[in-house]
């Protein structure tokens, strides 16, 4: 970490936090600890970490929390995501990704956006692919928190970034002043939390007044989608992360298979009760938006799609929402008017919501 972005507090106390190294290398502190009278918080690798001691390394966890993070410390530290971004189909992906959650229409909008930020947050930041590939403004302060064993491939990509700060923390326990950032985003994250609604309202009041906060939810699935999904997640979530990496390599060689199949279904007739609606569907994509997650896309390699279904399949936490449930969290934190994006081929995926807190 670098000593000139140390913004941190006490959990418990709320007080500021000092740095003693033990150790530094070209200006960052890579062992050492944040402290003060009451507390100690460990800094390990070059990361600060406000987490419990288990989740420092892998291991059996028990709780669900504890497994979530585990699965994703897993995943973030595969080797198909050591390039994560610098492919042109994630380039492309990931930047379609960011500039919905943060209610962006045009590259222009996103560039203005993070150009007036001075004080960012990533809550649940993974490889932290949006500090690397979208560091518009230099001077602003970026940090970047993760529960899981994540930070440690985030620390790699962006240890050259003078103004970006990595730390090992929960949303439920963020070391951070109430109204301390003009701009939050969280993609991906609050639905794989213990509670999405109560994660969202901590992250809100971390917000400045008139600062911008963007989520990406899972939207609820169609009516057998729902089912399948619930019924093969109570076996998943209870398999080794190795082991469900194969159930879900397994679920990319069928979604493969079906998408080879090139005679198109036409349904005739709406089945409301089942969500569908008449149409020509791909065969890969009726059966993916109706009845199973078996991702695959001909763009991307499998290695990547196989790390797209286990994010499905393994974290312990995994809820779905509705516009009206998210929307009212905006409302209740304060933001009452909001943006709903949903781009194309992202109807049976999420919703990505952002808005202003009122000044």
């Amino acid at each position: 970490m670098r000593a000139e972005l140390n913004s941190f507090i006490d959990l418990k106390t709320g007080k500021p936090l000092q740095i003693r190294a033990t150790k530094e290398c070209g200006g960052r502190v890579i062992s050492g600890m944040l402290y003060n009278s009451h507390s100690r918080y460990p800094i390990i690798r070059g990361i600060p970490r406000f987490v419990e001691r288990t989740l420092y390394a892998y291991g059996k966890q028990s709780s669900p929390e504890k497994r979530t993070a585990d699965s994703f410390g897993h995943k973030w530290n595969e080797k198909r995501h050591a390039f994560f971004g610098e492919r042109q189909w994630d380039a492309r992906n990931l930047r379609e990704q960011f500039m919905a959650m943060l209610g962006c229409r045009s590259i222009t909008e996103l560039n203005r956006t993070l150009r007036m930020s001075q004080c960012t947050l990533n809550a649940g930041c993974g490889v932290a692919w949006s500090e690397y590939l979208f560091n518009l403004n230099p001077a602003a302060q970026r940090h970047c928190i993760d529960i899981s064993l994540a930070v440690e491939a985030a620390y790699k990509k962006t240890r050259h970034m003078p103004n970006v700060m990595i730390s090992q923390a929960s949303i439920f326990s963020l070391p951070y002043r109430d109204a301390s950032f003009d701009l939050i985003y969280s993609l991906g994250v609050l639905h794989h939390t213990k509670s999405a609604p109560e994660a969202f309202q901590i992250l809100a009041k971390k917000l400045k007044p008139n600062g911008l906060l963007g989520v990406y939810i899972y939207n609820i699935k169609p009516f057998l989608r729902e089912l399948t999904d619930q019924a093969i997640r109570e076996i998943t979530t209870r398999m080794s992360y190795q082991r469900c990496r194969k159930f879900s390599q397994g679920m990319t060689k069928l979604g493969k298979s079906l998408a080879a199949i090139k005679q198109p279904l036409l349904i005739t007739k709406d089945i409301p009760l089942l969500g569908i609606s008449k149409g020509r569907y791909p065969l890969q994509q009726f059966i993916y938006n109706y009845f199973l997650k078996c991702w695959y896309s001909s763009g991307q390699d499998e290695a990547y799609a196989d790390l797209v279904n286990q994010d499905w399949y393994h974290p312990a936490y995994a809820t779905h929402h509705t516009k009206e449930e998210i929307r009212a969290w905006f409302r209740q934190a304060g933001i009452p008017k909001v943006t709903c994006l949903q781009p194309k081929g992202w109807e049976h995926s999420g919703y990505f919501v952002s808005g202003r807190k009122r000044g």
